[in-house]
């Protein structure tokens, strides 16, 4: 718990990765933490360093005050929320409960991963005649990915009728990593106006600029 806490957070981060979520949440509990930045291009991800800390070697990981470091942005995420509760992730006995776990792990585990594939496709294939086939596959389950979404957002403009939490967050991420806002919120007006009730936020305000276009 938080009265254990002896130093800051440190968030193991790259531009346009999974990273953004957790530096989003961060900034609006308002606590202290450091940006330590990974090039996993030039394989940083990879260094013993790193690897001693974060064995699977992905971003973003969070290292905790008390030092111990945890990756995956949904487990983050919700450690980070019960260690400041708040609004922003619903607490165990919250009504809202339920239905933020499910499309948060939802969120993570299907457009996130799908994603890799949308920008990775040799990670998957090494035949590069194969990584067009496997983009377009990509985007058309993205697409029904977000129509799935659209479907489940119940509050105006947020996801949850309670107001901003950590799932507007995720989402607004998940818009950002995709190239073609236009065509992505074309018969999905309650996706389009909750990305842009968080794209006004101070918080993004702050953080969006350092992740580029």
């Amino acid at each position: 718990m938080a009265q254990h806490m002896t130093g800051r957070y440190a968030l193991y981060w790259e531009a346009m990765s999974g990273a953004m979520a957790v530096e989003l949440l961060l900034e609006e509990i308002g606590t202290d933490y450091e940006r330590i930045a990974i090039d996993m291009a030039a394989g940083e991800h990879k260094s013993e360093s790193f690897l001693s800390r974060n064995p699977t070697g992905q971003i973003p990981a969070l290292r905790l005050p008390e030092g111990a470091t945890i990756g995956e942005s949904a487990a983050i995420i919700l450690t980070l929320g019960e260690r400041h509760p708040g609004a922003m992730v619903p607490a165990p006995d919250d009504v809202d409960r339920p239905a933020f776990l499910r499309w948060l792990i939802y969120m993570a585990a299907s457009p996130y991963m799908t994603f890799v594939q949308f920008n990775h496709p040799y990670r998957f294939l090494d035949d590069p005649q194969a990584h067009d086939a496997l983009i377009a596959n990509a985007r058309s389950r993205l697409l029904k990915q977000f129509s799935a979404i659209e479907g489940a957002i119940s509050g105006a403009p947020f996801f949850l009728p309670r107001g901003a939490n950590a799932l507007d967050l995720y989402l607004y991420m998940l818009v950002e990593f995709y190239d073609d806002h236009a065509g992505l919120f074309e018969g999905r007006p309650k996706l389009e106006a909750l990305h842009g009730a968080v794209a006004a936020r101070d918080s993004v305000g702050r953080i969006r600029p350092g992740h580029g276009q």
